[in-house]
């Protein structure tokens, strides 16, 4: 073989190793792309499963100004409506949903005002409104007498619905882990100093994500899986921030202590054990009240500790 055949060999050679080499690309990342579509198409085929599997409907209500989201479930006489906390969605209740439906309940649990996939309004974001929506609620969905359970800023809602005229009686009441005012005063040192919601309304001002962030982890007293963090910070996530601050300065700026010796129908308080004094503060002024305790658990006592919250709901809705 002379010279320039010997060159055209090793040329073919190396033309044939490229096409090689091209082809051996060429399928992986084919089966790659493959891979990758199998794997998009697993997650939205188990995103739809998951989302039959939910044990309620999600469903709108026009509530004067505003679309109101709430979920559905169950097909009981008695009616149980859950109220959120600030920032929170109604999907906070999910443990309460299936534990109550199961047990005969026609359960709802509702997005607030601004919260959720309710309608964002610039106008109207304190909790006096949040209870007049609460009553228009009730009123278009044609229920009487239901049984009311808020946490946290809900128990400010519920104390503001049960001071209107207008509103009709619940069945009974549940106030968990909130407070008739968040702000202290002479007569009353279960809240914040005028400096300290100062700096909370700044820090919600200076970082959002931050403040959010610790928030939601603060509530709980027991490390939990980093997926439920992440889902309620997605959800607190979808109230504006002007409205959070605007909720906040109702919080503090407003006292419904008044109210509490309004409240006829019998009413369970849930407390945690770090709020226990409040919780004999405001059994002390609720005529047909009980004051129940859960321990090793923090604000978000529902979620930290479901089974001993709804066992002590459960046995209260009996003892009546």
């Amino acid at each position: 073989m002379n010279h320039e055949d010997a060159k055209s060999t090793k040329g073919s050679q190396r033309t044939s190793l490229k096409k090689q080499e091209f082809l051996r690309l060429y399928y992986e990342e084919g089966a790659m792309r493959a891979f990758r579509l199998l794997f998009v198409l697993l997650t939205l085929a188990f995103a739809a499963f998951a989302a039959e599997k939910k044990p309620w409907k999600d469903m709108y209500l026009q509530v004067g100004d505003i679309k109101m989201h709430y979920l559905d479930a169950g097909s009981g006489t008695r009616q149980l409506i859950f109220v959120p906390g600030l920032m929170m969605i109604a999907e906070v209740w999910k443990e309460q949903i299936s534990y109550f439906t199961a047990r005969g309940f026609h359960v709802l649990a509702l997005d607030p005002r601004s919260q959720g996939l309710t309608t964002k309004t610039e106008a109207g974001n304190t909790y006096h409104q949040q209870a007049a929506d609460l009553f228009v609620f009730l009123k278009n969905l044609g229920i009487e007498h239901p049984i009311l359970v808020g946490w946290s800023a809900g128990v400010t809602v519920l104390l503001e619905y049960i001071s209107s005229p207008e509103t009709l009686q619940p069945e009974f009441l549940v106030l968990v882990d909130g407070a008739p005012t968040l702000l202290n005063q002479d007569d009353y040192t279960y809240g914040q100093t005028m400096q300290q919601a100062r700096n909370l309304l700044l820090s919600i001002e200076d970082d959002r994500a931050k403040f959010a962030d610790q928030f939601v982890r603060g509530m709980f007293k027991s490390r939990q899986p980093e997926l439920l963090y992440q889902e309620i910070l997605t959800g607190s996530s979808k109230t504006p921030t002007g409205t959070v601050v605007a909720l906040f300065f109702d919080l503090f700026t407003g006292d419904r202590r008044s109210a509490l010796p309004r409240v006829t129908v019998p009413t369970l308080i849930v407390m945690t054990a770090e709020r226990r004094a409040l919780g004999e503060y405001m059994q002390a002024k609720i005529p047909r009240s009980k004051l129940e305790v859960i321990p090793d658990a923090g604000h978000a006592l529902f979620l930290e500790k479901p089974q001993a919250f709804n066992q002590t709901l459960e046995k209260f809705f009996g003892e009546q």
